[in-house]
């Protein structure tokens, strides 16, 4: 089989997503030289088939990235800022997934924020990892529709459906030679931080919350959400 185009890469991130991801790579045959997390069953899944993996919390992460050279580094359901001393090791990049349709709803809670917004269109995005979070020059992006009684719950579950879809063509992009980026419009850009909360104590007219968000602070609970 040929190989040319074959890259090698570290992942990052939380969750089933990036096992799914990393899943596309291995069946491609691309070398994944480790993952990185603080989820069990990311080491789980990386423990079974021999992949290298080290906590998010380990001090060493950049000594671990440094075992190898490679070409990509995958953050992937994310939430941590990696340093400039990281993003300098990969020889092609870091790219991240963000699940909002970039410039807009940069930061976190994008589908809740979208859904308050009233939104009838949403997305996904693959991007180059900056300084400027969520700032990077966009690899992939998909859209598609929001339901008139979307909630948070099913808006990230097509979140998390596109960005599969789309990680797959980001891949397939890469073994054809068809690799494009283009830049931001940040005179578009919006940014909703972690502790930014919307007026009226989280009532939007119109919009559909999910029962077991419904608590003192509404759709901005902490814990896992669908798309991890």
């Amino acid at each position: 089989m040929d190989t040319s185009n074959r890259f090698t890469c570290f992942i990052i991130g939380e969750g089933t997503l990036p096992i799914q991801c990393a899943q596309i790579l291995l069946d491609r045959e691309y070398a994944i030289y480790g993952m990185i997390s603080s989820d069990v069953a990311v080491h789980a899944w990386a423990r079974e088939r021999g992949i290298p993996h080290i906590d998010l919390k380990n001090k060493d992460i950049a000594a671990f990235l440094s075992r190898h050279p490679f070409d990509y580094l995958f953050s992937i359901v994310n939430m941590s800022i990696l340093p400039q001393r990281v993003l300098a090791l990969p020889r092609w990049g870091a790219i991240n997934f963000h699940d909002a349709p970039l410039p807009r709803y940069a930061g976190i809670y994008a589908t809740s924020w979208a859904i308050m917004q009233g939104e009838r269109v949403h997305g996904v995005t693959w991007h180059a990892v900056t300084e400027l979070v969520d700032g990077g020059d966009v690899f992939k992006q998909h859209l598609f529709e929001i339901a008139d009684r979307e909630t948070a719950f099913t808006l990230n579950a097509k979140c998390y459906d596109a960005a599969v879809s789309s990680f797959t063509e980001l891949i397939d992009d890469h073994k054809r030679d068809r690799r494009s980026a283009r830049k931001q419009d940040l005179n578009e850009r919006s940014y909703f931080s972690l502790y930014r909360r919307p007026p009226s104590g989280c009532v939007s007219p119109g919009s559909v919350l999910p029962a077991k968000s419904m608590r003192s602070s509404g759709l901005w609970t902490s814990g896992p959400t669908p798309i991890r």
